[in-house]
């Protein structure tokens, strides 16, 4: 389905420039002017350069004069951007607060169309020494990787753990089954004596940091909750059980 053009009163100095680097690129593989309409066009469309890098490549080849080429290109602009953040983040060795966990999660994650978690472990002085990805796939939906989370602190000796994630064309905000698994990640840390030191959510507004918001005591609720209701669940299927066995009567 097509997008909605972003409506403007008028280009900004950002858009200006974001306009002249997508220009820049398309006319590698395009003819001048088209490169220009359609640098444009997918500005309008998509609203920013990083939403023009990581939108799905069937949108992109709606933008008039676009072709494989040309999506391709983009693509690829997308993952050198990431790869170069992930090279600059390298340098920094120590975390301290919430930006400096940003720093180094996020060329990890920058540019992905599909959600992605990072872990990231420190040692006693608060050093990088593991970051990289656990898993790929909604939060909600990879369960296991709990385990290895788990074992990759006790390989690394690590002192202090961090979570990242990214909601690719959503917000930041967490949802309902982020803020439980984030949970459930914290518990089965604590049996290895390592804390959660934080968990922060990438997404098309910013960043979102759990340990800099109410979302750790909001967690142990909904986790609660979570817990109160898998026990229901568990109680009906056992009455249900117990109802049917009944009505067999005396044939065994």
């Amino acid at each position: 389905m097509a997008r909605t053009r972003k409506k403007s009163a008028g280009p900004s100095a950002m858009e200006l420039r974001q306009r002249a680097v997508l220009d820049k690129l398309l006319s590698c593989l395009l003819p001048p002017e088209t490169a220009a309409r359609a640098a444009g066009e997918l500005l309008e469309v998509f609203g920013s350069l990083s939403e023009v890098l990581v939108a799905p490549e069937k949108e992109l080849l709606e933008i008039a004069g676009m072709n494989s080429p040309a999506v391709r290109l983009l693509g690829a602009t997308a993952e050198a951007a990431r790869e170069t953040l992930e090279d600059q983040a390298s340098g920094l060795r120590r975390v301290y607060d919430t930006e400096s966990a940003a720093s180094v999660l996020f060329p990890k994650l920058a540019g992905r169309k599909t959600e992605a978690v990072v872990l990231l472990l420190l040692d006693g002085q608060k050093r990088v020494i593991y970051n990289n990805i656990v898993c790929e796939g909604a939060i909600s939906e990879v369960p296991m990787y709990i385990r290895k989370i788990v074992s990759l602190c006790i390989d690394h000796d690590a002192a202090f753990a961090l979570l990242a994630h990214n909601h690719p064309s959503g917000q930041a905000m967490p949802s309902r089954n982020d803020v439980v698994v984030t949970r459930q990640v914290e518990l089965a840390l604590e049996s290895v004596q390592v804390p959660l030191s934080d968990h922060l959510v990438f997404g098309s507004n910013g960043c979102f940091s759990f340990a800099a918001s109410d979302a750790w005591n909001q967690g142990r609720m909904d986790m609660w909750d979570f817990q109160r209701e898998q026990l229901e669940i568990a109680r009906a299927m056992e009455r249900e059980y117990l109802e049917k066995q009944g009505g067999r009567g005396d044939g065994f």
